[in-house]
């Protein structure tokens, strides 16, 4: 029989086993449910991906098969249910990321185990708390180290579930020297994501090469990927030039905008990628090349297929094993991880020792960002720099971030509030008092106080929604 919960105001929710998964799967920790003898039976994504399998080969596995495995190097599930109380400890997967890993026997009316509920701490990401000035709390913040390059030290702010699924994916694939395909609106932090992928790599200590195919004029593309020899053209170097391909050996090469690539030479990209040879313009010389391909884009590739302006056969070659990147305006909880970041690096900068008010983060909140992360940094920026400028210890959004789009905005559009002011004070009306009516489990009179009007006024108003819906 399924387990049914009920709900003040008289509505029961059942709990099948698909509300289940839907709701394992909303949670951003691992976690996963086995039998008393470590067969799983539910699970959600984040365990999968953190385990290097996919969730189906996740589903009925064995935990100790999982050990032996290698997915990760130790399970405390049966030793919970052998004596009957939670067991924890530290454990490493083949991604090499540390959990804080607790399993928890839930027991039946007879005190034997009848499931054990495994949850995981990610402590890379966990551990990483910082402590703003003038606040009493900590403010986690998700960060995932890069190793250092010839740029500096590179990190990706993950807090929410989103962000850390592509982290994981990336974490997976960066074992690997899969031709990876990055998508996602402009400024979400493709190149970002490309290093991390790199750094993570058994290339990390080789090159890291990054073509922008937009930024190229089209008539030296092909010289700039694959080199030229002496004379090959008008205004050629006296000694030839090796081609990006060729920097890129051993390394990874970041084709960033790849959906600007000229026609013509995708023919020649995708030759590349498949012999991994490069012919420099005009040379007969072969010369093979060992370069790891992660590609960028923001328009819809498979698009361009339909309409023939980008190869079909190109386009499946990249797309061995696409991540997408979500828009800024999905995840509201990494918008407060990156201003505070990016504050950071500004207050840094400029010397200044700017905060956040609370309307600056309500209005950061509230934004739409079209620009991305990209654009919430040159927002930040420009915020403290204006805040020198007035003199003040806060900083706020000026018009320009759209701070004068607040909340309550938000709210009308979310509520589909429309019409006139006396239709819509009637629809904000009868919302509240639903509201308050599953606040106090469908008593009248109890709600008709909190509402400060009589009994036979609200039985009334309630008679007369039901009509309106008749």
């Amino acid at each position: 029989m399924l387990p049914v919960i009920k709900q003040k105001g008289g509505c029961n929710i059942e709990l099948n086993k698909q509300s289940l998964r839907q709701l394992f799967d909303s949670l951003p920790d691992a976690i996963f449910v086995t039998d008393p003898q470590g067969n799983v039976l539910l699970s959600n994504s984040t365990t999968a991906l953190t385990l290097g399998i996919s969730l189906d080969q996740l589903i009925g596995s064995n935990v100790k098969d999982l050990v032996e495995r290698g997915c990760y190097n130790k399970s405390y599930a049966l030793e919970a249910a052998k004596k009957k109380c939670p067991v924890g400890g530290l454990i490493k997967t083949r991604l090499n990321l540390t959990y804080l890993s607790t399993s928890t026997p839930i027991l039946d009316e007879h005190g034997e185990v009848k499931l054990i509920l495994i949850t995981g701490k990610f402590l890379d990401l966990e551990d990483k708390l910082v402590k703003r000035p003038g606040e009493g709390a900590k403010q986690s913040r998700d960060l995932l180290n890069l190793p250092h390059d010839i740029e500096g030290p590179q990190v990706v702010i993950a807090e929410s579930r989103a962000m850390r699924q592509v982290l994981l994916k990336a974490l997976r694939v960066a074992q690997t020297d899969t031709t990876v395909l990055l998508t996602g609106e402009t400024g979400t932090g493709k190149e970002v994501l490309a290093r991390y992928i790199h750094g993570h790599s058994r290339r990390a200590h080789e090159a890291f090469v990054t073509v922008n195919c937009a930024a190229l004029p089209e008539h030296l593309v092909e010289s700039e990927l694959f080199g030229y020899e002496r004379g090959a053209f008008t205004g050629a170097k006296p000694e030839g030039k090796p081609g990006l391909f060729e920097c890129a050996h051993k390394g990874t090469l970041f084709l960033d905008e790849i959906g600007e690539l000229p026609f013509y030479l995708q023919g020649k990209l995708l030759r590349v990628l498949e012999t991994g040879e490069v012919r420099r313009l005009g040379s007969n010389r072969v010369r093979e090349v060992d370069v790891r391909i992660i590609a960028a884009t923001n328009k819809d590739l498979q698009e361009m297929v339909r309409q023939g302006i980008f190869r079909s056969d190109l386009y499946y070659r990249l797309s061995v094993f696409p991540i997408k990147l979500p828009p800024l305006r999905e995840r509201p909880e990494d918008i407060l991880a990156l201003s505070f970041s990016f504050l950071d690096e500004f207050n840094k900068s400029y010397g200044t020792n700017c905060e956040l008010d609370y309307q600056a983060l309500q209005s950061l909140l509230t934004y739409d960002w079209p620009g991305n992360v990209r654009e919430l940094r040159n927002v930040i920026e420009r915020m403290v720099i204006n805040s020198t400028i007035e003199g003040l210890p806060y900083v706020r959004p000026g018009a320009e971030s759209d701070g004068s789009q607040t909340v309550s905005y938000k709210i009308f559009k979310l509520l589909s509030l429309k019409g006139t002011l006396k239709e819509v004070m009637q629809q904000v009306e009868k919302q509240y008092i639903k509201y308050v009516l599953d606040e106090c489990g469908g008593k009248i009179g109890k709600a008709a106080e909190r509402l400060g009007i009589s009994r036979t006024i609200l039985y009334r108003k309630l008679k007369s929604y039901k009509e309106k819906k008749g």
